[in-house]
This record gives structure tokens, sequence and C-alpha cells, in this order.
């Protein structure tokens, strides 16, 4: 993301899943680069731990992601790729997600 205020609005792209389909957090907010919890992170890094900060999008719903879980820029980009991309959207919980059972 090029330029990113705290409180622009975001969209937040988990990933393609099987079918042809796309696993999609929701549209919600920056709140800054900030370190994550304890369990979030990517492969075996763990961003707490190591404390290293990280984007932060409290999404609409009021659930919380992670820039290091997903594919995430502006609503209007969002919403572009998700529209050129053409694939059915499918709405991933990020609880579910981070325990494994949101996806598929």
């Amino acid at each position: 993301m090029a330029s990113r205020k705290i409180g622009d609005r975001v969209g937040a792209i988990c990933g393609k899943l099987p079918g042809d389909k796309l696993g999609f957090f929701g549209y919600g907010v920056y709140e800054g680069d900030v370190v994550p919890p304890p369990g979030v992170g990517m492969f075996t890094v763990d961003f707490n731990e190591l404390n290293i900060p990280n984007p932060k999008i409290t999404l609409d719903n009021g659930k919380t992601v992670w820039g290091c879980e997903c594919h995430w820029g502006s609503e209007d980009k969002i919403k572009s790729d998700i529209e050129r991309w053409g694939l059915e959207v499918v709405i991933v919980d990020p609880d579910e997600y981070r325990k494994g059972n949101g996806i598929g």
C-alpha cells in the first residue's frame, strides 16, 4: 500500500479458495502498525514474540485482521481486484481462519 493513514478505509482478502472462490475477511479501517497479540504471524514467525509491528485492520464487524494474514489495500483497490478476478466471494471469519476452520 503506497500511502496509508490511520483511519483509511481498507479491504482484506484472505486468499483463493478451492473451486474458483475468493476468501474475503471484509472491509474496515486501517488502525496503524502495531505489534499484534501472540499467535499472529507468517509461517513459523510469531510477530508478537519478535516484537514486529504489523498493519492492524479493524473490520466493520468489529473483528481484527493483520496485514500478514491477508492481501489488503484501499477499499476501492480491493473492490477493483475482486471484480477483476471474477471469483465467487466467500466471507471468512478471521477467528475461524486462525484455528484452521475458516477456509474451504
